[in-house]
């Protein structure tokens, strides 16, 4: 028996409309910024801590890569301290855009029946686990940087879409995934593989211990994983160690030094030479282009 959630299916063959959009850091983790007065679906992405409120006569807590989506005609609430047990209190921080739109369809259904696509459409469960969240936090990061320049509305409206479609898309992908993993056993060694490298992302990950691990020879590990996903496997952990760099650049005051050290470069000078290979700049001249942020505190 499936259990039941909740999605939305948004019509997105016109943008969305933008209003608005920050980033909040709390000292809380049930302290998440005030409710807003505005008509607005609220889109949250926690980037630190665990951040909890009441939605729907039920609780709602998200950890990092993580998201919620909020209906702005559904009554939601801060968690007070002490009213989520074996939650240990700690700074939370999450990105947030503001958005209205055609009224979606809400529904309550199984993960195949949200999957499900109608022509100009696409659907969005209230509370989901991103695949790729540094790919949504970019993106979040760079309308706060068109609005900081003052983009006009229209080019913010796309933006603020694409998130929401960004999204969408991660959510499909995460369940095709999960489509055939007991049964194929090729499919369950590559996602063994992929979860493996974004947990130890921050060690100095080798073919050869990853090899190891799960028990295959190097070489053929390296081929099995370069038909599966048509990059090699080392390519797939300098790629992955690269996103990680671009938040930790873009979402912290970290030096370059420490980003390397922290990511399992023995060498700063060598992370240096693989962060320009793949992205044609310097760590710096990316903090640069893409740092600002909108912040609030509580």
């Amino acid at each position: 028996m499936h259990q039941p959630y909740i999605f939305y299916r948004f019509d997105v063959q016109s943008p969305i409309q933008f209003r608005k959009t920050g980033k909040c850091e709390a000292v809380s983790s049930v302290q998440i910024h005030s409710p807003h007065n505005e008509e607005a679906y609220e889109l949250i992405i926690e980037t630190e801590g665990t951040v909890c409120l009441q939605f729907m006569n039920s609780r709602c807590c998200a950890v990092p890569g993580e998201y919620l989506l909020l209906h702005p005609s559904l009554p939601r609430q801060r968690m007070t301290p002490g009213s989520v047990k074996n939650l240990q209190e700690s700074k939370c921080s999450f990105y947030w855009m503001r958005f209205s739109c055609s009224s979606p369809a809400l529904f309550s259904g199984t993960l195949a029946e949200s999957s499900r696509q109608k022509a100009g459409t696409i659907p969005l469960p209230i509370h989901g686990a991103l695949i790729h969240p540094q790919k949504a936090l970019l993106l979040m990061r760079q309308l706060q940087d068109c609005v900081r320049s003052g983009y006009d509305a229209c080019y913010l409206n796309y933006m603020a879409t694409l998130i929401i479609c960004e999204i969408s898309n991660q959510h499909r992908f995460f369940l095709s995934r999960g489509e055939n993993g007991a049964a194929n056993t090729k499919k369950q060694l590559y996602n063994d593989i992929i979860d493996y490298v974004n947990y130890f992302i921050n060690d100095d990950l080798k073919v050869t211990s990853i090899a190891r691990h799960f028990g295959y020879n190097d070489k053929y590990l390296s081929r099995y994983f370069k038909k599966m996903s048509g990059v090699s496997l080392k390519h797939y952990i300098l790629s992955q160690k690269i996103e990680r760099a671009n938040f930790l650049l873009t979402d912290t005051n970290l030096t370059v030094s420490d980003i390397s050290n922290s990511l399992g470069f023995s060498d700063y000078h060598n992370f240096i030479r693989v962060y320009k290979s793949m992205t044609s700049m310097t760590p710096s001249e990316y903090r640069n282009l893409y740092s600002q942020r909108i912040l609030e505190h509580h």
